[in-house]
């Protein structure tokens, strides 16, 4: 049977750099709050600034290297031949509800995958709600680690 490659996590690239991005706000916040700490005011404590900069900046650089080390990690497994391969056909398919919350989830030769498009993780999450492949029926082979597709192929 010949496949077409539906995702591939070591050619997707680093798709997550939003979320740490989110903390960058927090950081400029901070840093003005930093600047102008002395005209803060009396009612606000001495500590504050340095507290909201210094947490701000920690909570992005944890979450840049939380998320890109999760590519690298399964980019790596995908390339190095340590990811498990499933081969089958989708069956108890479940899409993701039309409200747009929840997860997607379906079974391969008796493993389950479940994802969501609104969860930062390194794996295929590309949900029927906005567009995604999955269906029942539907003949795959799976490259995956734990609980994230690494490469997502579908027969022709």
């Amino acid at each position: 049977m010949e496949y077409t490659v539906i995702f591939d996590v070591s050619e997707s690239g680093y798709r997550h750099w939003w979320f740490p991005s989110v903390g960058l706000i927090f950081v400029v916040i901070g840093s003005v709050l930093f600047r102008f700490r002395h005209q803060l005011g009396h009612r606000t404590p001495e500590f504050l600034p340095y507290l909201f900069l210094g947490f701000s900046i920690l909570w992005t650089v944890f979450a840049l290297v939380v998320t890109a080390a999760g590519h690298s990690h399964l980019s790596a497994a995908l390339r190095e031949g340590r990811c498990e391969v499933v081969e089958g056909i989708v069956t108890e398919f479940q899409p993701m509800p039309t409200i747009g919350k929840g997860s997607e989830s379906f079974i391969v030769s008796g493993k389950r995958f479940e994802y969501s498009d609104f969860v930062v993780s390194p794996g295929f999450k590309h949900s029927t709600y906005k567009g995604g492949p999955m269906r029942e029926g539907l003949a795959v082979r799976i490259h995956y680690v734990g609980d994230d597709i690494a490469r997502l192929e579908v027969a022709r």
